[in-house]
Order: C-alpha cells, then sequence, then structure tokens
C-alpha cells in the first residue's frame, strides 16, 4: 500500500494533524468507510488528484495510487493508465475518487463521463468498479449513493 506521512489541517477547524497510513489495511462496505480517509488526504488540496484504489474480493484495500494531478479544474485522463496497479496488484476491484479544489463535491458532467469509461474498461478486464466519489473540502458525493450503476454491491 501506498505510504502516506504527512502534516494535514483538519477542513473543520484548521487543526494540524499527522497521517500515517503505512501498511494500512481497511474493507470498505459502502462510501463512508472510505471517504472520511479520503477527504483528509485530498480535500484540501489546490490541484485535482485522481486516486485508484485497489480491492481484494472482500473489499479489503490493497494499494491506494494517485493516477493523475491536475490543475485547480481538470486532470486529463487516459483510462487504460487508470488500471495498472489494480492489474499488477490482481485486484478484484477498484474504487475510483478525485477531488475537487473548488471544494464543492457536486460531480460534474466530465465525472459522469469518466465513470461511464472507466466501467466500461474495468468490465472488459473483469475487475469490478465499486463507486466513483468526489471529495470536497469537507464533505463527498458517491456516485453509486447518487444512482449510477454499478456491476457489484460493496458489501
Amino acid at each position: 500500500m501506498t505510504a502516506y506521512a504527512d502534516s494535514l489541517m483538519c477542513p473543520d477547524c484548521g487543526h494540524a494533524f499527522e497521517l500515517t497510513t503505512e501498511g494500512e489495511t481497511y474493507r470498505i462496505t459502502g462510501p463512508a468507510d472510505v471517504a472520511d480517509r479520503l477527504i483528509a488526504r485530498y480535500g484540501s488540496l489546490e490541484q485535482e488528484h485522481l486516486v485508484v484504489l485497489s480491492l481484494t474480493t472482500k473489499n479489503t484495500v490493497k494499494d491506494e495510487t494517485v493516477v493523475y494531478v491536475g490543475n485547480v479544474s481538470a486532470a486529463l485522463v487516459r483510462v487504460g493508465e487508470l488500471f495498472t496497479e489494480p492489474i499488477r496488484q490482481r485486484a478484484a476491484a477498484i474504487l475510483l475518487a478525485h477531488n475537487h479544489p473548488s471544494g464543492d463535491p457536486t460531480p460534474s458532467p466530465d465525472d459522469l463521463h469518466l465513470t461511464a469509461e472507466v466501467l466500461a474498461a474495468a468490465r472488459l478486464l473483469d475487475i469490478d468498479l465499486l463507486d466513483h466519489i468526489v471529495i470536497g473540502r469537507s464533505s463527498y458525493a458517491s456516485l453509486r449513493e447518487r444512482g449510477v450503476a454499478f456491476d457489484r454491491r460493496m458489501t
């Protein structure tokens, strides 16, 4: 798993805290299981970061990879590159996430388009896409919770 050891600021109170995730594994049963972790890491960044979580068959996180770093308003994405690490990890599923530097987690039309493209590629590779989570400064939006149809349940 990718290790992080950063001094981060809480988006609500501004308090600095140390975040270390080296060797950390956790199971995802729903978007909230991962959203708080992602908000802490990416919610206050000034550039868009696109992240892929590689998961086991039981939805345990094997790896977290930052695939793209964009500018304040976008990240150019080549869908095939999103699967490099999940294939290396022999992941059964992935979860896609990215932050909106504006702080507003409302999914854009581009976010929906990317989700559809990744879902199609994942089906071809026999890797389940469980969700696409958009991170804001202190909140998130799950495309699964907003009605986008994914292949299998998280639980």
